[in-house]
């Protein structure tokens, strides 16, 4: 018993100064590592940058950083940017950005220099205007034309195209047509005549007069009485015209069967719900137009300008203009709308099989059915009001 308790004694001597000395070395490894995490919150200024745990200089605008300072205090080393390259802010990075390039084959023209500390901005020739394709592409379009009975508002500016409104006393008929008023309606509100205030007679009467009772009563009784005969002399009116109609067309085609086969194909055209029931013929009657009295580049680039951007590829799929063909024109072209119309030159080709430039009347009316298809009622309505 007494030698457990001396060797506990002895234990007890040996390893409470070990525990100390662990205690003091894990006391110094904290300090140690809170110092460690105190240097890596450091924090700098917008023109400085944190490197090996101290600050750095950045570099100015229009230079690139060649070396990393070397230690607190010192400045880091710094090279200006060479031609055709910048940098518009303060940084740290190894290299300068490459300035862009203005296409003058897109109507492009340059607007600013590129220097070492800012790019080059290009803007567009003079009649045309700039349109957003997406965030960072731009192309330049035709500005457009008041049309009929329409004034200008605002001129096209190059980033915005022209605005224009009705001109006075006129209304809107259609896309970029406006007529003159002629009759009072809701558009014309100025033809309308304005009321007139009238005063009361010096001594008013009770009650409406005699007279006018008596005109009231024999109007009514002419209605009650007359509208049935006007409605029966309307059926009996129609009825003989269309005995009329149905004699003379028998009679037409009992004379010359060929003339009414034609004129049968004539109101086949007339009807629009049929008009793409008719069989195709080579040698079509004159009712029907072989070709659009309009060179096919001016339609194409009517087209152009009605059809929105977003929808215009899948115009030309539906037009069969195949995946290959577009794709070759966005290579070929940068600018998007020389892209557009190289894909509708390769429909008109393929229609007109590389011959004549006026635009044969199937590829027009095709065109019109296939904006139909797609919902675009009002770009179709709008190329059948130019060249129908």
């Amino acid at each position: 018993m007494e030698k457990s308790r001396h060797h506990t004694g002895k234990w007890k001597k040996i390893c409470a100064p070990c525990i100390l000395f662990l205690l003091t070395v894990l006391r110094q490894c904290d300090g140690t590592e809170g110092h460690q995490n105190f240097n890596n919150t450091v924090s700098c200024s917008e023109n400085e940058y944190l490197h090996d745990g101290f600050c750095c200089d950045k570099c100015p605008p229009g230079f690139k950083l060649t070396q990393k300072c070397p230690g607190p205090g010192l400045r880091s080393q710094c090279l200006k940017c060479s031609p055709e390259s910048y940098q518009d802010h303060m940084n740290h990075f190894p290299n300068c950005f490459s300035c862009r390039k203005c296409d003058s084959a897109s109507n492009e023209i340059e607007l600013e220099n590129c220097t070492h500390m800012q790019d080059r901005k290009c803007g567009c020739k003079q009649g045309f205007y700039q349109e957003v394709l997406n965030d960072i592409t731009m192309s330049c379009v035709p500005c457009r034309k008041c049309g009929t009975g329409e004034m200008q508002t605002r001129p096209c500016n190059g980033q915005m195209n022209t605005e224009c409104v009705c001109q006075y006393n006129h209304y809107r008929v259609a896309k970029r047509i406006c007529a003159q008023c002629t009759n009072c309606s809701s558009e014309c509100s100025l033809l309308c005549p304005h009321d007139v205030k009238t005063t009361p007679p010096s001594h008013p009467t009770s009650g409406y007069p005699l007279q006018t009772i008596v005109v009231l009563v024999w109007v009514c009784l002419c209605m009650v009485i007359g509208l049935p005969c006007i409605v029966s002399l309307y059926k009996g009116v129609k009825h003989w015209k269309k005995r009329k109609q149905s004699q003379y067309s028998q009679s037409s085609e009992s004379h010359d069967p060929e003339q009414g086969k034609e004129t049968h194909k004539c109101l086949q055209r007339e009807d629009g719900s049929r008009l793409l029931s008719v069989q195709p013929d080579p040698v079509l009657p004159d009712c029907i137009p072989k070709e659009i009295k309009s060179m096919a580049h001016e339609f194409v680039y009517f087209v152009l300008e009605i059809v929105p951007v977003s929808r215009f590829k899948e115009l030309v799929r539906r037009l069969d203009v195949s995946e290959q063909d577009i794709g070759r024109a966005e290579r070929d072209n940068r600018a998007f709308a020389d892209a557009q119309y190289q894909m509708l030159m390769v429909w008109v080709d393929s229609g007109t099989r590389g011959g004549k430039s006026i635009l044969p009347y199937s590829l027009f009316q095709e065109c019109v059915d296939r904006l139909k298809d797609m919902n675009l009622t009002a770009c179709a309505e709008s190329i059948e009001d130019k060249y129908a």
